[in-house]
């Protein structure tokens, strides 16, 4: 028999399903060990009892589903709306200038200052390890791509260069300003005592990973910022990125870890 182009078994074939096949097993990664397994289960099995509506030629049966069908769509994306984010914001990172080194600081619309860069990121490590010192907690976001206006908002805005002593002062106990998280962008405070998104996938956090680790956890999941944490308990400082919390770091180990992520 003659094996021509038409024949199931071809590139354009096997590039189709391989692409399927990445889509797929991302999306469960995403959504593994979630909720929303069971609501794609009743998802599919809803279309799969539409089309056996139609095949067994049910009119009204198959119209009345016709109408959820319709609204099928909709219905997924307000439901798989946190997984759809994260999907995106996955491609957004990989695709970001930053992971094209040199080049991509030239493709950022503002001028790359290098020295100023460095010296914002020595004044948070060094407040980070007077923080350390006395265990005092801390949450410092670093914004990458985007400033995070919307988080900032829901803060009091500061609006001024980054110095470990004023990072220090907001932190302090008796300071208004030390709860929430400090958003840093373009080398300047944004705003102080801002909210932030909490971790939705560890609803109960053990005595040493409170409602600070789920805010880090939360804010580095939803938006590509890196999230330094200073935990009052222990004093440690961890840098939290993508959804995952870093090794304990010492001050030097923090200033070296940011400098190579953005």
């Amino acid at each position: 028999m003659e094996f021509s182009q038409h024949t199931w078994l071809n590139w354009h074939n096997l590039m189709d399903w391989s692409l399927v096949a990445i889509l797929l097993a991302i999306a469960w990664r995403l959504i593994r060990g979630s909720l929303v397994v069971y609501l794609l289960v009743g998802v599919i099995a809803f279309n799969l009892l539409f089309q056996l509506a139609q095949w067994l030629e049910l009119p009204l049966f198959s119209a009345f589903l016709e109408q959820f069908v319709g609204l099928g769509v909709l219905a997924l994306i307000i439901v798989f709306q946190p997984e759809i984010r994260k999907f995106l914001l996955m491609i957004g990172r990989n695709a970001e200038p930053s992971k094209l080194g040199k080049l991509g600081r030239l493709m950022d619309s503002e001028a790359y200052n290098e020295e100023e860069e460095q010296g914002w990121i020595r004044a948070v490590s060094e407040a980070c390890a007077r923080l350390s010192e006395t265990r005092t907690g801390a949450l410092i976001v670093i914004a990458r791509t985007s400033e995070l206006k919307l988080f900032a908002a829901s803060g009091m805005p500061v609006d001024a260069l980054v110095s470990s002593d004023l990072l220090e002062a907001i932190f302090r106990k008796e300071s208004p300003l030390h709860d929430g998280a400090v958003i840093l962008a373009k080398g300047r405070i944004q705003a102080a005592s801002c909210v932030l998104p909490l971790d939705e996938h560890h609803a109960n956090p053990s005595a040493a990973h409170g409602m600070r680790h789920k805010a880090a956890l939360g804010m580095s999941e939803q938006t590509d910022a890196l999230v330094v944490l200073v935990s009052e308990e222990s004093g440690q400082i961890v840098l939290a990125d993508n959804g995952q919390f870093s090794e304990p770091l010492t001050p030097n180990d923090l200033m070296h870890r940011i400098s190579k992520t953005l």
